[in-house]
This record gives C-alpha cells, sequence and structure tokens, in this order.
C-alpha cells in the first residue's frame, strides 16, 4: 500500500469562474513510461506553460480550467476516479468538459468521445497542421480514411459529410469516471499510427526507444499540445459553449440501426439452429468416436419493440435541428447575458441528462446510458450498452426494458435542447 498523488492546478476564470473546463493526462507508469504516460503529459505541462505565460501578461480565461495530473491510472484508473468521486456534486454543478490525453506518437490525430463535442473537435482539427505533412490533421485523417473504407457508402460519407464521425469512448484512461460515473462530455485526444510496436507496458518504453523509434523529433508532442490546448481555450472562451447536437443524432441512428440489425441476425440465428436440429444436422455431422451433445432447442423470441427508440430518435433529430437553425438566426447579436447564462448551464447539463441513477442492469456505477466499456469487451465501448449487452446475452425482457429506458434519456435530451431552442428563437424575434 502506499499514497498516491494526484496534482491539480486552477486558473480562476474571470467571467463565469463557476464554470470548469478540465484536462487531464496521467503521470504514473509502468516501468519507464516513456509514451505511455510521459509523451502526453509533456504535451499537458507545455498548454499549461503556455497558459502560464498568457498569465503573466495580464490574460484570464472566461471560464475556469482545471489541469490535472493523475496518479495510479495503471491500477484501475484509481487517482482520476476517487477525485471525481469525491468532487462528484461540485463536478455535476460546474463541469463543462473534460479533455484527456495518454500517450503519443507520430501519425494521425486519433479523437474519442461525447459526439455534442464532434463538432468542436473536427474545428480543432480544422486548424492544427500536421508537423511532416503540411495538411491540416483533419484533412490528413480525412484521406486516410478514404483510403481504409471499405465500401463506397463509406468513401461517400467520408467526402460529403461535413463531420469526420469520432469513435464513442469505452475506458481504459482517466475519462472513464467524468463520462461513466457523472456524465461529463469528454473527449481523448492523441496521434499515432506510424511506427507502432510491442513496447507497451514494458521496460523498452523508455528515453531511447521513444527518441529513435516513435516521435523523434516531438512535433507531434507539439501538435497534441495544439489540439488539446485549442480545445481548452476554445471551451473556456466561448461565450456560447460550443456544444451540437446535430452530429449526436446521426450517430444515434446509426446505433439504432445497428441493434435492430444485430437482433435480427441474433433472432435468424436461433431460427436457423433449430431448423438444424430437427433436421438432424448435429448428429449427422457428429464424430461417432468423440460424441457430442446437440445444442438444445430454444423458443424463439417475439421481436422487440423498437418504436419507443424510434420515436426518441426522431425527436432528438428535430430538437437538434431545431437548435441550430435558432442559434444561426439569433447569434449572437441577440442573446442577453442573461439568456446567455441559461443557455449555457442547459448546454453544461445535456451530457448530465443521458444518465439514470439507477445506472447500467448489474453494475450501477455506470450510469451514461450511451456510451459504456463492456462487461466481457473492457476497454472495448458498447453504444446503448443496455439494449446493445441485453441483445448479445439473449435477455429479450431486459432488452425491451433498455429500449425503454434509453429511449427515456434520451427524450429528456430532446426536452432540454428544445428549451435552449426557444430561448434563442425568443432572442431571435
Amino acid at each position: 500500500m502506499k499514497e498516491i498523488y494526484d496534482v491539480i492546478a486552477r486558473i480562476p476564470g474571470a467571467q463565469a469562474p463557476e464554470e470548469w473546463v478540465i484536462r487531464g493526462n496521467h503521470h504514473d507508469a509502468w516501468v519507464n513510461g516513456a509514451q505511455d504516460p510521459t509523451s502526453g503529459q509533456v504535451a499537458l505541462l507545455e498548454e499549461a506553460r503556455a497558459l502560464g505565460e498568457l498569465m503573466k501578461q495580464g490574460w484570464r480565461p472566461k471560464r475556469t480550467i482545471i489541469y490535472c495530473a493523475w496518479d495510479a491510472e495503471e491500477p484501475m484508473l484509481l487517482g482520476s476516479t476517487e477525485w471525481v468521486e469525491e468532487h462528484d456534486k461540485e463536478l455535476a454543478q460546474h463541469a463543462v468538459a473534460y479533455i484527456n490525453s495518454d500517450s503519443n506518437q507520430r501519425g494521425y490525430l486519433e479523437a474519442q468521445g461525447s459526439h455534442s463535442l464532434e463538432h468542436l473537435m473536427n474545428d480543432v482539427a480544422r486548424d492544427i497542421q500536421d508537423p511532416e505533412t503540411k495538411l491540416t490533421v483533419s484533412r490528413r485523417l480525412q484521406l486516410r480514411q478514404i483510403e481504409q473504407a471499405k465500401t463506397e457508402d463509406d468513401r461517400k460519407e467520408l467526402r460529403q459529410r461535413a463531420d469526420l464521425r469520432i469513435e464513442a469512448l469505452g475506458s481504459g484512461s482517466d475519462y472513464t469516471a467524468f463520462l461513466d460515473h457523472v456524465g461529463i462530455a469528454s473527449v481523448d485526444v492523441g496521434y499515432g499510427g506510424e511506427d507502432t510496436s510491442g513496447i507497451y507496458h514494458s521496460a523498452y518504453d523508455d528515453f531511447y526507444w521513444y527518441t529513435h523509434f516513435a516521435d523523434t523529433d516531438f512535433v507531434y508532442g507539439r501538435a497534441l499540445s495544439q489540439t488539446g490546448g485549442t480545445a481548452v481555450l476554445r471551451l473556456a472562451n466561448a461565450d456560447l459553449l460550443p456544444f451540437e447536437f446535430t452530429d449526436l443524432a446521426d450517430t444515434i441512428r446509426l446505433y439504432q440501426k445497428q441493434l435492430k440489425k444485430l437482433a435480427d441476425d441474433e433472432r435468424g440465428e436461433l431460427i436457423e439452429r433449430n431448423r438444424e436440429i430437427e433436421e438432424g444436422v448435429f448428429t449427422a455431422t457428429d464424430d461417432p468416436r468423440r460424441p457430442k451433445a446437440p445444442p438444445p432447442h430454444v423458443d424463439v423470441p417475439p421481436y422487440l419493440n423498437f418504436a419507443p427508440l424510434d420515436n426518441a430518435a426522431d425527436a432528438l433529430t428535430h430538437s437538434a435541428e431545431r437548435y441550430q437553425a435558432a442559434l444561426k438566426k439569433a447569434w449572437p447579436a441577440d442573446v442577453s447575458a442573461a439568456t446567455l447564462q441559461d443557455l449555457n448551464q442547459k448546454l453544461m447539463e445535456s451530457e448530465r441528462r443521458l444518465t439514470t441513477p439507477e445506472g447500467l442492469p448489474r453494475r450501477p456505477w455506470y450510469k451514461h446510458m450511451i456510451y459504456a466499456p463492456g462487461v466481457y469487451s473492457g476497454y472495448g465501448v458498447k453504444t446503448l450498452p443496455g439494449i446493445r449487452e441485453a441483445i448479445e446475452e439473449r435477455l429479450w425482457a431486459e432488452a425491451d426494458s433498455e429500449i425503454l429506458r434509453a429511449a427515456t434519456v434520451l427524450n429528456g435530451e430532446s426536452a432540454l435542447i428544445n428549451s435552449a431552442a426557444a430561448e434563442l428563437e425568443q432572442a431571435g424575434r
């Protein structure tokens, strides 16, 4: 047993000190840790140094910025989790967003997180130059994804969709407690994809390896500082918080289609297996010298009722479009200071609306109904996890129940977005 140390630095906001933008990276490592986590930690420190230089010149952010160096991330995310649990009520009231990094290498921008921040991260990526190709990191990532796309539809979307998709977050780094437990909009950023090797969590992850085989000139460390720092500053200094919901609604539509296909595939598999049992397939193909029992006949479940989720996804799409239209018409000239403050409170709450006090089945600590690490997949994300894992486990009654719960939080999100849109519409008259 030993004590662990989180190092927390705070820059008080000049206009909205009660609104917090939080940036973090862990400082503990298995063995040497040049890549994991020091390559991310030094980028965070450079961001903090740059903000310190601005402060010496009299600059202050509008919102409070909190920089965090977490301890004991490797053994179960202990440093960040304990801190979040200790301050959960304050965070639920004050936190705007959490920007995380971990390790960093050469290559392409890697960003995952809350889809209400997808547009923000795309805007940031359009303004950061890739240090080797001199393209923007957004354009380089888009071209790589086009090269890797498997279908014409995928390539079409990559060329025509306004924003590149970001992946959802599962677990495996310090964003977990912020997003999954409290419901704070979160993003994880880093660079990678070139010069990969097998040094992960080993004694070979040292300064010699990193400076000879990874980001040898530290230029992608600089790119990470620019990326994380730009996201932090845009969140901290924006008059109206840069949350956007059409990307979220579009992503929910994608998850909705995936779940319906998963349910149909699971149901079809049971129908086919029962038919093969009746035909004697398993008996005929069994090795008489090494006999095995055939699988049991299983009652084919009824179709799941996805109507509540369909209706909730429709409502979210309409509310997101309404908010964007109202924003375009009213912002910024017609919005008063009082309206702006109320709007920002609603936007801060938007990710919290996607959580439930009861949490997910059999693991109530995980309260987010849209994103969670899988029970068995560990780091890997399960989207709309209550529904998805019930279908995978063939718990059909639970799947129907979880559809209703997911629809409820999405309807709550839609109501909040509609409320914000109504304020903007009123201001624009």
